[in-house]
C-alpha cells in the first residue's frame, strides 16, 4: 500500500475544531486565482547493453538473501474486542445516552482494529472542512494553488476558521461540494445538509471519515496532501474562535505523533463533539470518534467523555504504538 507519511509533527501542536451554531456565516470569498504548475519528470538515459556478460559470483562470495520483513505487531482478536468495548463504556460512563460511532483503522495491516456503528451517519460539524479543502485542490486541477490560497486552506484547518470555510462553501457550490466528494472518494454514508447554508450539518459515518484520511494520504498529490496534513498536525489551541480543542485524541495520545481534525456544535437537544485524525509513528492508525451527546451534559463534561474514550483507546494501543 502506497503511503507518504511526510507530514506529522510530535503531539505538541493544537487540535483543529470549530464552534458551529444553527446558522453559519456566509462571507464573500477573497480567494486569489491559481498559479499553473507542472510536475516534470526526466527519463533516465538509455544505457547500451554490455558486450560481455557480468562476472559470475562464486558460491563462497554470494550475498545471502534479504530476510523477509517481520509482520507488524498488532492486536489479537480478543484485544480488538476489548478495545471497542472499553471505548464505548468509557464514553457512556462519562456521558450517558450518548450516540457514538467509532473506528480504528490500522494502515500497516489494512484492517479495522475496532468498529462501533461504523456506517451510521452523524453530524460532522467542522470535520466537513476536510472535504472543503480537498474540493479546493480538485478545483485547482490538483496543482499547488497560489500562496494566498494555501494560506487560507491552512488557516481554515489549523485554526478551524469558519469565515474561510463559508467563503469556499459559497464560491464552490455549497452542497455540490459534498456530492463531488462522495463521487470522488467513494463515500457510502455521507449526506449533504438539507439547509444548503449549514455546512456543519453534513453527516458522515466513521468509516467514511477514515476513507477521507486514506484519500488524502494515498490519492492526492504530494504537495496537496502535505499542506492538509501539516495543518492538522500544527492545529491551534484554542481555535480561532477561542474554543478549547485539546479533547479526544490530543489529550489522550500524549507523547505520540498525531494530526487531527475536530468538530463541535450545539443543536437544540444535543451537543456534537467529534475527534478524528491519525496517530502513532508513521501515522499508522486512523481514528474517528463521532458523538452526539445530550445538551444537558455541557461542553466540559462532553469533551471529557470524548477524551475518556480516546484514553481507553490509547491504553489498548500502547504496546503496538511503542512495542518493546
Amino acid at each position: 500500500m502506497h503511503r507518504r507519511r511526510l507530514w506529522l509533527a510530535l503531539a505538541s501542536a493544537g487540535v483543529v475544531a470549530t464552534v458551529l451554531t444553527a446558522t453559519f456565516l456566509l462571507l464573500p470569498s477573497n480567494k486569489a486565482g491559481t498559479v499553473e504548475a507542472a510536475k516534470i519528470t526526466t527519463a533516465p538515459p538509455t544505457t547500451a547493453p554490455p558486450t560481455t556478460p557480468p562476472p559470475t559470483t562464486s558460491p563462497s562470495s554470494s550475498v545471502p538473501p534479504t530476510p523477509s520483513p517481520a509482520a507488524p505487531v498488532t492486536l489479537t482478536e480478543d484485544e480488538q474486542a476489548k478495545l471497542a468495548a472499553a471505548v464505548k463504556a468509557s464514553v457512556l460512563a462519562a456521558s450517558p445516552r450518548t450516540t457514538l460511532d467509532f473506528v480504528v483503522y490500522d494502515r500497516e495491516t489494512g484492517e479495522d482494529l475496532a468498529s462501533i456503528n461504523g456506517d451510521a451517519p452523524l453530524y460532522t460539524a467542522s470535520v466537513v472542512k476536510l472535504l472543503i479543502a480537498i474540493d479546493a485542490y480538485r478545483d485547482s486541477g490538483w496543482i499547488t494553488p497560489d500562496a494566498d490560497t494555501v494560506k487560507d486552506l491552512t488557516t481554515m484547518l489549523s485554526g478551524s476558521n469558519d469565515g474561510i470555510a463559508s467563503a469556499y462553501w459559497v464560491d464552490d457550490g455549497g452542497t455540490a461540494i459534498i456530492k463531488r466528494m462522495v463521487s470522488l472518494i467513494g463515500l457510502d454514508h455521507t449526506i449533504a445538509p438539507t439547509d444548503p447554508g449549514e455546512w456543519g450539518m453534513t453527516k458522515m459515518s466513521a468509516n467514511d471519515v477514515i476513507a477521507v484520511y486514506q484519500f488524502i494520504d494515498e490519492q492526492m498529490p504530494d504537495d496537496a496532501s502535505a499542506t492538509i496534513m501539516n495543518a492538522l498536525a500544527a492545529a491551534k489551541n484554542p481555535a480561532d474562535d477561542g474554543f478549547p480543542q485539546y479533547f479526544g485524541i490530543p489529550d489522550a495520545f500524549t507523547g505520540t505523533q498525531w494530526g487531527v481534525k475536530q468538530g463541535w456544535m450545539e443543536l437544540k437537544t444535543s451537543l456534537v463533539l467529534n475527534t478524528t485524525g491519525v496517530v502513532g509513528s508513521d501515522s499508522r492508525y486512523v481514528i474517528a470518534l463521532l458523538t452526539q451527546q445530550p445538551v444537558t451534559v455541557g461542553w466540559t463534561k462532553g469533551r471529557a467523555a470524548v477524551t475518556a474514550g480516546m484514553t481507553a483507546a490509547a491504553a489498548a494501543l500502547k504496546n503496538v504504538l511503542s512495542p518493546s
